[in-house]
């Protein structure tokens, strides 16, 4: 009997999961083809084939839970640009890291460009995902912070008195309006231009 009730759940589990897979692969789809605001619960389990309570069993928040789940894996490999090891040493060294980080940067907004077009519609539209997104700013712009920060303490930068957080928005958030403009397809410059300008512009800025 209590063998039966392990099957029993084995499978109640393994068809949870084969379940909230067809949602978040039907959704992938919507968002793109229709956008967030358009997309609804009800299309959504229309093409993954099941009863709308049942999207909502998953997804209680929704299509907000919904796109939040599916932006996350995006968004964290951009986070990894900035979680990568490194050590300041020379100015040199850093236009180098920095011009890469960039390009790598531009380069998942090329990758991912159907879904951070969706992304900019969304945090416009929802203040959950707003928020998401400045958590992702935030927690960005600290990681910058600490290699200025390590600039400052060896004494490699132009002044004593610069804000690490400052300085350190003033890189993210020039990249960042770079990455909606490569998403949303607003300009025709190659991204390496733009990562090769961005990096000497912050670079020469900051270091002595």
């Amino acid at each position: 009997m209590i063998k039966l009730t392990h099957n029993l759940e084995d499978k109640r589990k393994v068809r949870g999961e084969h379940s909230r897979t067809k949602i978040l692969e039907s959704a992938k789809k919507l968002f793109i083809e229709f956008g967030f605001k358009e997309t609804t619960i009800a299309m959504v389990s229309k093409k993954a084939s099941i009863g709308y309570g049942t999207a909502y069993t998953h997804f209680p928040g929704g299509k907000e839970e919904i796109f939040l789940t599916i932006i996350k894996e995006v968004l964290e490999e951009f986070y990894q640009i900035a979680n990568g090891e490194f050590t300041v040493n020379s100015k040199e060294e850093s236009l180098a890291v920095t011009q890469r980080n960039i390009e790598n940067f531009l380069k998942l907004a090329i990758k991912y460009q159907l879904a951070l077009k969706v992304l900019h519609e969304a945090i416009g539209l929802s203040h959950i995902i707003n928020e998401n997104w400045q958590n992702f700013i935030k927690k960005f712009i600290e990681r910058i912070s600490d290699n200025v920060k390590q600039a400052m303490e060896k004494g490699l930068t132009r002044h004593k008195d610069f804000d690490p957080e400052v300085v350190a928005g003033v890189l993210f958030y020039t990249g960042e309006k770079y990455m909606w403009k490569v998403a949303l397809k607003q300009t025709d410059k190659d991204y390496r231009v733009i990562a090769s300008s961005l990096a000497q512009m912050y670079v020469n800025g900051l270091y002595r």
